[in-house]
């Protein structure tokens, strides 16, 4: 399959900060800034920890900081990431939990019209930009193989461009390439290697231990944890408890939706949580494997998409499923590929029983009050429903 084409960088606007030159500041040399619509503030504080640290030379020693942003594919691939950078002897830190400061940030530095997922992006890079040697950015140009050209979405193949043009005071961020269309998975990591100088001779136990830990992450989302629980489960031991929203009640939600909006609170505006808090059990899309997702493709059009054919494969599972009662589709204002699948999931899916469909559209703007009340809405009327027909079922 052919490498998809990588999507224009964010448009930049120049602007100059004369004002900030005076005679001994710390921004005398400072060259022209380029801003994306948002605060010189923070990309004056970037720029002050890049010129503290110096450039990043990519030697590859013992103890090199990476700084991985809590965005977009965080929630897919983190664990295999800080496995392989670890078998390495490199520290990994990811940037903080997703909050208003850090989702502001992002909305003030990106440019407007790109979905609330980037804008969160950009906030977790400023944030570690005065806290690590290096950033990684994966650059995921297509992540499987089939009979028809594939790829991701356009803001997963040029995120590394974007952090790069809007950041440009700071080292280029590191990639991580996967373009399965035309190289298999571990040739990223060989990139990724050779660009920190490291030693190859290492890769293949650095790999193996990777593919361990992306194991034992998806296997706790099989078992129903949603990514920011399976991910506090992985690296927080013991002191996990079991959420309460996976506990079998008399109303069953399946929630479909890309990871990113799944995992963060701050972006679903704790959506998982005001279902829990109705006393309704939560199917998140996260649980099925690719096999049980396989099987629905000859029920659907083929998308070139593969992330939003797995949440079409997703929406028509849960639709099939006799104790799933009601199903919420969950999408980012703004996002292409998502607008076009939720039309699909709308006119083209038929439920096997009487589930209901909800579509719920988040952006930086969204009202954490107005998803609670829809949420509360929603599971009373499934409620009911259950009781209407519970009860005439017994007149019958």
């Amino acid at each position: 399959m052919p490498v998809a084409r990588i999507a224009g960088a964010a448009k930049t606007t120049f602007q100059h900060a004369g004002e900030r030159r005076q005679a001994g500041s710390p921004f005398s040399n400072t060259p022209a800034w380029i801003t994306c619509g948002g605060r010189k503030a923070i990309l004056i504080r970037c720029y002050i920890a890049a010129v503290d640290r110096g450039s990043l030379g990519m030697r590859g020693d013992r103890g090199l900081r990476i700084g991985i942003p809590r965005a977009l594919m965080f929630y897919r691939y983190y664990p295999f990431l800080k496995g392989f950078l670890e078998g390495y002897g490199c520290s990994v830190q990811p940037s903080p939990p997703t909050n208003l400061e850090i989702l502001g940030e992002g909305t003030d530095i990106c440019v407007d019209d790109v979905c609330v997922a980037v804008k969160v992006l950009f906030g977790h890079v400023s944030r570690l930009a005065h806290e690590v040697d290096a950033i990684l950015i994966p650059r995921l140009v297509s992540v499987e193989k089939r009979g028809y050209d594939t790829f991701t979405c356009p803001k997963l193949i040029a995120a590394p461009d974007m952090i790069r043009y809007s950041f440009p005071h700071l080292p280029a961020p590191l990639e991580f390439i996967v373009d399965i269309s035309s190289a298999p998975w571990w040739w990223g990591c060989i990139r990724l290697v050779r660009r920190l100088n490291l030693p190859l001779r290492k890769m293949a136990g650095a790999y193996l231990s990777a593919a361990r830990e992306q194991d034992k992450y998806e296997g706790l989302l099989r078992d129903g944890l949603l990514p920011a629980d399976a991910l506090s489960k992985m690296y927080n031991g013991n002191g996990f408890a079991r959420p309460s929203y996976l506990l079998h009640r008399d109303v069953t939600v399946a929630v479909v939706g890309h990871p990113y909006l799944l995992g963060d609170p701050i972006v679903n505006k704790r959506l998982i949580y005001w279902l829990d808090a109705c006393g309704a059990r939560v199917l998140g899309s996260t649980l099925l494997s690719e096999d049980e997702l396989d099987k629905e493709e000859p029920f659907l059009p083929p998308l070139s998409w593969s992330y939003e054919r797995e949440l079409l494969a997703a929406a028509s599972y849960f639709m099939k499923r006799d104790d799933v009662d009601g199903l919420i589709y969950l999408t980012s204002f703004g996002c292409g590929p998502d607008s076009l699948v939720t039309e699909i999931v709308r006119r083209e899916l038929k439920p096997v029983g009487d589930q209901v469909l909800m579509e719920m559209v988040l952006d930086e703007h969204s009202a954490e009050s107005g998803v609670r009340t829809r949420v509360e809405a929603f599971v009373d009327m499934l409620r009911h429903r259950k009781k209407v027909r519970s009860y005439a079922g017994r007149a019958g």
